[in-house]
């Protein structure tokens, strides 16, 4: 499932991105919060770094990193990053967008100015809807993708331009794979009806960059050779081993990789003005 990209002049290029608006699940959570202090150049997760990320204490997962070691020299790259743990499409459209995002940051205050062409607004969500799905249909899939797009039109009338999508990893390979049964095939699904609600937002939003990133390609090169990525192949569905940190969440190396993909995709989107 390739990354894919449909760039307007409100993309002037990943170096010129200074904030990042993240919205998601315990994959993209640091423990930060509207409550939180304020991001800042010498505090840009607005929490102490790396944050609470679901992995080994102390390490970054890829927000963190992504901060940390691909800003571009951005001494001020900061991210807003309302992803919380357990949280499902409902839960970024109604709390991380709604409750969270919209009567601070969204409005522009004195105390955190961002533009359309200086922020970028990163949505990863989708592994907590597949496994809580009654079945296999994709018709039960349809309606979630729709309720997440809607949250986006939410953020584009806020004033967002610049949109990046995460689709789900194959999570039938990690340590909890082996319970699945045939959800694993909601993950495809999930991902490809992702696709084509992504079509359908940036037909709808011509003004608007909307890119997709791939993290079914990055965990499934990892998995099929991890010793090409410095893992133990034993480790492919193993807790607590060089993959994974437990039955889903990656280690910190691995978002490391993430990390490093996503900016090296970012960096090779061309800019349009």
């Amino acid at each position: 499932m390739p990354a894919s990209s449909r760039l307007t002049p409100s993309w002037r290029g990943y170096f010129r991105i200074k904030k990042l608006m993240v919205f998601g699940d315990s994959y993209s959570h640091v423990g930060y919060s509207a409550q939180a202090p304020v991001p800042t150049s010498s505090n840009p997760l607005g929490v102490a770094f790396p944050g609470q990320p679901v992995n080994e204490p102390g390490l970054p997962n890829w927000v963190g990193y992504l901060i940390r070691d691909h800003g571009h020299g951005h001494a001020n790259m900061i991210a807003y990053d309302y992803a919380r743990r357990f949280d499902t499409v409902t839960g970024i459209y109604t709390s991380q967008v709604s409750t969270e995002f919209l009567p601070t940051v969204g409005k522009k205050p004195g105390w955190a100015t961002w533009g359309s062409s200086d922020s970028i607004f990163i949505t990863w969500v989708g592994a907590n809807d597949c496994r809580i799905l009654y079945t296999n249909d994709r018709a039960e899939i349809t309606p979630v993708i729709a309720t997440l797009f809607a949250a986006q039109d939410t953020l584009y009338r806020a004033g967002a331009r610049n949109f990046l999508f995460i689709d789900v990893p194959p999570l039938y390979m990690s340590p909890i794979g082996e319970s699945m049964g045939d959800k694993v095939v909601r993950f495809g699904n999930w991902n490809e009806e992702l696709r084509r609600g992504l079509a359908n937002f940036a037909a709808a939003h011509p003004d608007a960059t909307v890119m997709l990133f791939s993290a079914w390609d990055t965990f499934t090169r990892i998995l099929s050779d991890p010793a090409r990525y410095g893992f133990n192949p034993a480790d492919r569905t193993t807790q607590g081993g060089s993959i994974w940190f437990d039955f889903m969440h990656p280690t910190s190396r691995v978002h490391s990789i993430l990390a490093a993909e996503i900016a090296q995709f970012l960096s090779s989107q061309p800019p349009q003005a």
